[in-house]
């Protein structure tokens, strides 16, 4: 069965939710907030971001917590 989890980004000292992805498992539901936020170093120098404006860089600290 799905699960909503909701997707917090770790930077500057501070937690952010970025939005949410629907696994079955934690280690899913990680897997599925670095495909949907996710973006690689060359994405980021040439100024892309994720959906929203947010987006998970190479050494960002995240977590997902389901609802």
């Amino acid at each position: 069965m799905l699960k909503t989890w909701d997707v917090y980004l770790h930077r500057d000292g501070r937690s952010q939710r970025i939005g949410e992805v629907q696994e079955r498992t934690e280690t899913l539901a990680r897997c599925a907030a670095l495909s949907r936020f996710g973006v690689s170093d060359e994405e980021a120098q040439a100024g892309r971001s994720g959906p929203g404006g947010e987006a998970i860089y190479p050494d960002d600290e995240f977590e997902v917590t389901p609802r």
